[in-house]
């Protein structure tokens, strides 16, 4: 869990359905078409789709984002423990997304390249994955490349 003591949104008294429901309504004004909420074992993932044209062929993407485990510390001394706070962790997901959804409507970036490393991607060998996950371990097994070159 991360602890969110110093993180924006500690106190805030909005409730984790209300915080859903901006959210909702912030996709679905920019043209989401499908949004999913499942929680397991104590996790909630949000999946949304999209439309998307790529050299004239149409395609629906699913994005996927894990909402964070955060808590805040409660209690003095030895009785002090990290107490799980979802009303911040829906908060703080909310104005994420939000600030990806005003990169976009400025047209400093496009949906898909905002939301590129949450989209889920079908591996060869069946299972689904982030495009971030996948990137990040292609890069983990290749040579760094040298920037300034003398």
């Amino acid at each position: 869990m991360i602890d969110g003591t110093k993180l924006p949104y500690v106190n805030t008294t909005s409730n984790i359905e209300k915080s859903k429901e901006d959210i909702d309504k912030l996709l679905k004004k920019f043209g989401c078409r499908g949004i999913q909420w499942t929680w397991l074992d104590n996790t909630e993932t949000l999946r949304f789709l999209h439309d998307y044209e790529y050299e004239g062929i149409k395609k629906g993407l699913t994005f996927e984002i894990t909402i964070p485990e955060i808590g805040n510390y409660h209690g003095r001394g030895y009785n002090k423990k990290l107490v799980r706070n979802d009303h911040q962790a829906y908060r703080m997901v909310l104005y994420l997304i939000k600030s990806k959804l005003i990169s976009i409507e400025t047209g400093i970036e496009t949906f898909e390249n905002e939301f590129l490393s949450k989209i889920l991607y079908s591996l060869p060998d069946g299972r689904t994955q982030k495009v971030g996950d996948v990137i990040l371990r292609q890069i983990s097994e290749t040579k760094p490349i040298e920037l300034l070159k003398a």
